[in-house]
């Protein structure tokens, strides 16, 4: 998960800097299906507490918790404090 927000903050900073013309560019540079870019870019709309907590979670060898596929959903949700409460609700941490 860390990974694949990782690199989607790469490819945010390639679109901005002009190094890349669109998503479309990235999907073939990288061997990838645009929908499957479009996927990931998705999960800079999370919240930027979500995307500080996954970024801070350490790689592990066993299975994560959150998994891109859970967070889809979340991604669609405008309110981030709804986005939030979501993935704390996931993780147990119910308020």
């Amino acid at each position: 998960m860390k990974k694949l927000l990782q690199q989607a903050l790469e490819w945010k900073a390639l679109l901005d800097s002009g190094q890349v013309l669109d998503q479309a560019e990235i999907a073939r540079k990288n061997g990838l299906s645009r929908a499957r870019v479009t996927q990931i870019m998705s999960l800079l709309r999370l919240a930027p507490e979500i995307q500080e907590h996954l970024l801070s979670v350490p790689e592990t060898a066993h299975q994560p918790v959150i998994t891109e596929r859970v967070l889809r959903p979340i991604t669609q949700i405008e309110d981030q404090k709804q986005q939030v409460e979501e993935v704390k609700r996931l993780l147990g941490q119910d308020s």
